[in-house]
């Protein structure tokens, strides 16, 4: 009963943190979406107010108390061994979320959620005026708190330790740069050998794609699209933002973004697939852990996992077109009306670098992240100043891409994440594509009939198999546990270059073999 009573406690404490943290998010939201100009500065003070009072919720004395009378400490989160399964989980998280917390100052805090406010609008109004030098001094601010936070957990260059790590492990816990870079590193060389080869091969036509499609008629499409694909509105919603988004309001208020491009249909098509991706894993959690810190996902990678999941293996293949095409075909008549679906398939899966990574096909995609792992690097590390950004940026789009940006807008401006201090999150992605295929093979071995499904708009299978699998583990369990449960395996680039050898050899007729 004394456990019982302490861990009640303890969860009336996690759900208020949460509260407080929907409360922040949904101020967040609306910044991104409806905020007029003029209320940037007045939100920020907003943020920086709940972000401290959440902040100083989660790191009062009583969740020390309560975590160490329940028996969890940095070396042993779980705590007593008598509690059931799901409260030891609990306290693993509940006990990460403190540690982590607890290092840094409530003024700290504060002062970042204020910054943080300001620097996003100074991106989104940079971005919009294809001005780098009034997001500098922003950007060089959101890096002196990010190099700040990780000294506040004893990260410090040079001393012990790696600031970067330090901000990897926020969002892929345990990971390391060393650990990012031996996945990474064969990953880049596979690619780049697939590219050369494409390259070589006559492109499809996909200048259909980049015709004028009314945004309007597009909205009135990715409608359509979410309500075939499952996404439920009455537990979210589909808004506008300059960078497409989910976030998770509550159990039952998960709210996704897209933007639209008049001439450019694929856009908003991939991003709302994307971003639905994200929203079915908030959505999927079972009751039992809902409203609780274990309502999270295992790790950024693990969500990027089905979000790009959803994007490419799903949004990108033949059975997905074989079903939407023809509603497509209906919003766009006299764009569409002498195209085939396969020419369709074709096009969608053409393979040319591009400077917009959220537009990028799935073969040179990763590369977009892996050069700004690498820029993080050289930024953490001081061998790269700020103010040299958008010129190496340039450099190196070349030099991995072969394209090279003329504005900083395409370039260095085109992500919102470095404005909002993530530093560290753009792993994410390409892992994402990784975790992602090692579930692929499970699922067509577990769902043989899955792909026939699929041409003829039945998701439920899916929808089930990856609730079931994934979303009912929330982050009880690390991203490399949730793996080896589903498929005894470890992370690996291969899973992911052989689906993409196999699938673009077949659509450009590739010779199998070396270089």
């Amino acid at each position: 009963m004394q456990s019982e009573t302490l861990l009640e406690k303890l969860h009336t404490i996690d759900r208020e943190y949460r509260h407080l943290e929907k409360a922040i998010a949904l101020l967040q939201w609306d910044q991104e979406t409806y905020l007029p100009a003029k209320g940037v500065e007045e939100r920020s003070e907003q943020l920086a107010l709940l972000e401290g009072i959440a902040h100083e919720r989660l790191t009062g004395s009583e969740t020390k108390g309560l975590l160490e009378a329940l028996g969890s400490g940095s070396q042993n989160p779980k705590g007593d061994e008598n509690l059931p399964p799901i409260e030891r989980d609990f306290l693993k998280v509940m006990r990460r979320n403190y540690d982590r917390a607890v290092q840094l100052p409530a003024d700290f805090v504060r002062d970042a959620a204020r910054a943080e406010g300001l620097s996003q609008a100074a991106w989104a109004d940079a971005r919009r005026n294809n001005d780098f030098s009034t997001f500098l001094p922003h950007l060089t601010v959101m890096l002196d708190y990010a190099k700040k936070k990780a000294e506040y957990r004893g990260f410090r260059s040079g001393a012990g330790g790696d600031v970067y790590d330090s901000l990897l492990d926020i969002y892929e816990p345990g990971m390391t740069a060393h650990d990012i870079s031996a996945v990474f590193d064969p990953l880049r060389d596979r690619l780049a050998a697939l590219l050369r080869k494409i390259a070589s091969c006559p492109q499809p036509d996909d200048s259909f794609l980049n015709q004028d499609y009314a945004i309007d008629e597009q909205a009135r499409f990715n409608r359509e699209l979410i309500d075939r694909l499952g996404f439920d509105t009455t537990r979210g919603r589909l808004d506008i933002s300059a960078h497409p988004f989910t976030n998770s309001l509550g159990s039952d208020d998960v709210r996704i973004t897209t933007r639209y491009c008049k001439n450019n249909l694929l856009s908003s098509i991939f991003s709302v697939i994307h971003e639905s991706g994200h929203a079915f894993y908030d959505m999927g959690f079972p009751h039992e852990i809902r409203s609780t810190c274990l309502a999270n996902g295992s790790s950024m990678a693990i969500h990027e996992s089905q979000s790009r999941f959803w994007e490419n293996v799903i949004g990108r293949s033949s059975p997905f077109w074989k079903h939407l095409f023809p509603l497509l075909l209906s919003h766009f008549p006299g764009q569409l009306r002498r195209i085939h679906t396969a020419d369709f398939y074709r096009a969608v899966n053409s393979v040319r670098p591009s400077l917009i990574r959220v537009d990028a096909d799935e073969v040179s995609y990763s590369l977009h992240i892996i050069l700004r792992f690498e820029l993080e690097k050289q930024l953490f590390s001081g061998s790269l100043s700020p103010e040299d950004l958008p010129s190496v940026w340039r450099q190196q789009m070349k030099t991995v891409l072969g394209i090279e940006p003329e504005t900083d807008a395409d370039g260095v401006l085109q992500d919102i994440h470095w404005s909002m201090g993530a530093f560290g999150y753009f792993p994410s992605y390409a892992l994402g594509n990784l975790y992602g295929l090692h579930i692929w093979k499970r699922l067509r071995a577990e769902l043989p009939n899955l792909e026939d499904a699929i041409s003829q708009g039945r998701f439920e299978a899916l929808h089930t198999w990856l609730r079931e699998n994934i979303y009912t583990w929330g982050c009880r369990l690390d991203p490399a546990e949730l793996l080896t449960r589903l498929t005894g395996e470890k992370l690996s680039a291969l899973p992911f270059v052989e689906y993409l050898e196999e699938k673009y050899t077949s659509l450009y007729g590739l010779e199998t073999g070396t270089e």
